[in-house]
This record gives structure tokens, C-alpha cells and sequence, in this order.
């Protein structure tokens, strides 16, 4: 009967993860800054899956279920839009497509993963580990990409004759 909450819920987190980054940008702060607050804001937020994974009521499952998916929606909604911060319009939809595969090929090990941790143990491993994965992906992010800011990509003259 309530299982429409998440989705709710992923939706505001949709409007809502993008329109606080837009928001702190056009009041001063550096896209760098912005962008990696509202991302760690919701990495700490995709933790409740821990305490969803551990309780006994359906109902408190339900509302940390669904703050999981409110700290994805603005999470992937910024992470997303880190390729037009760094490159120039002619190569965002190529990096978007690299990173699309990337994630494609994740989600591919992650569904077998779980496939076979579900068959021998239960869904809280799972749930478990998918609540660190956001903060582990963030560290990667942010030592990956260091500040985030327009890339100089200029290409050097050869000097092979």
C-alpha cells in the first residue's frame, strides 16, 4: 500500500539534489563547492539503507528506504552533471556516454552479485554494502576528479617531423 513512497521520494530527491547545487552556485559559491556538499549530503543520506537492512518494522524499513533513494536522486543527479563542468559542449555527451557504460557494466556485476548473496544468505548484506558504496564512490570522485572546474584540454603541436 506504500511502496510508492520511495519513488515519491527519489523524485524530490531528483528536483531537489539538483536545484540546492543551482542554488548555492548562483548565490557565490564556487560549482566545485557546491556540487561536492550536496554530493557527500547525499552519500551520508544513502547510509540509512543500514538501519533499513537491520529493522523489524516494515513501516521504519519503508522511511529509511525511502531517504536511500531521496540521497540517490540528488547524488546521481550531480555526479551526472559533472561531465558539463568539466569538458567543453562538444565532448559532454561523449564523457555522459563513457560513464553511462561504466555504470551500465556495475550495474550488470552488482545485479549477479546480489543474485548469488540473496540465494545463500539474505538481502541485508546487500543492503549493508550498497549503504557504503555512495561514500566509497564519493572518495574515488573527489580524488579522481580533484576540483571541480572547466579541464584545459588544448592540444600540443607534434614535433615529430
Amino acid at each position: 500500500m506504500f511502496a510508492w513512497v520511495p519513488f515519491l521520494t527519489a523524485d524530490a530527491g531528483s528536483l531537489l539534489g539538483g536545484w540546492l547545487s543551482g542554488y548555492l552556485i548562483a548565490n557565490g559559491w564556487s560549482t566545485d563547492r557546491a556540487r561536492k556538499i550536496v554530493v557527500v549530503i547525499a552519500a551520508i543520506l544513502m547510509t540509512a539503507g543500514i538501519p533499513a537492512a537491520l529493522t523489524s518494522d516494515p513501516m521504519i524499513a519503508l522511511g529509511f528506504i525511502s531517504l536511500v533513494t531521496f540521497g540517490f536522486q540528488s547524488w546521481i543527479n550531480n555526479v551526472q552533471t559533472l561531465p558539463s563542468d568539466f569538458f567543453s559542449e562538444e565532448s559532454v555527451a561523449s564523457v555522459a556516454g563513457l560513464g553511462g557504460v561504466g555504470a551500465g557494466v556495475g550495474a550488470i556485476l552488482y545485479v549477479l552479485t546480489t543474485g548469488w548473496v540473496v540465494d545463500h544468505f539474505s538481502y541485508t548484506p546487500i543492503l549493508i554494502i550498497a549503504s557504503f558504496l555512495p561514500l566509497v564512490g564519493t572518495a574515488v570522485l573527489f580524488v579522481l576528479c580533484g576540483p571541480i572546474q572547466p579541464l584545459s584540454l588544448t592540444r600540443q603541436p607534434s614535433t615529430a617531423s
